[in-house]
């Protein structure tokens, strides 16, 4: 991804992954903008991003919005939409009881954040060539691991493809029972942190 993608990632982001992912759906998360460009920022700045195009139509089908991640640094919300702080700190919680530079011994890794294929193109294996291509970027920049927050089957059945395991799970409903209520479809009713060695 590059400087030149910016707009066409904040509308797929906007028109596509804040509309479908199950968190911001249920809490009806709109049209976050600020933090869809402060994303953007992060996976422009640290340069291992990755997108899509149709050749045909020329257009932005697909994004894989990757960080690097390291263990010295202190991982602190700085968020003022409340809703966006839940989502976070829901994301942040995953983490709590196990320790990814730990088990891979490495002081690095390579944070899948977001990854969203456009509601037609899905179903082509386009998430797992997203997830492939930067298993491969990882190997080639000498990060030992990557990993993951899924939201919903789909998603997690992608990376299951390329290797991933299921390192803890967390059902939203066992999370909070009032905000997160109506996430009971088996596709979408639990985030599972995934992760693989390189």
């Amino acid at each position: 991804m590059r400087e030149k993608n910016r707009n066409e990632v904040l509308s797929l982001l906007i028109n596509s992954f804040f509309q479908d992912e199950p968190l911001a759906k249920c809490l009806q998360l709109e049209e976050p903008i600020d933090f869809a460009k402060s994303i953007i920022n992060n996976a422009l700045h640290d340069q291992c991003s990755f997108v899509i195009y149709d050749i045909q139509t020329k257009q932005l089908i697909g994004i894989c919005l990757n960080e690097i991640k390291f263990q010295d640094n202190k991982y602190i919300i700085n968020e003022t939409n409340e809703k966006i702080y839940f989502i976070l700190k829901f994301l942040n919680n995953m983490h709590l009881n196990i320790n990814l530079f730990n088990q891979f011994k490495t002081n690095s890794l390579l944070h899948i954040f977001i990854i969203n294929i456009k509601k037609n193109y899905r179903g082509y294996g386009l998430g797992s060539q997203l997830i492939l291509t930067t298993i491969e970027y990882a190997k080639k920049i000498n990060i030992k691991g990557i990993y993951a927050e899924t939201t919903n089957i789909y998603s997690l059945n992608c990376f299951k493809q390329q290797g991933f395991q299921v390192y803890h799970q967390i059902n939203y409903i066992d999370y909070d029972q009032i905000r997160l209520a109506s996430l009971t479809n088996p596709n979408q009713n639990q985030c599972q942190l995934v992760a693989r060695m390189t």
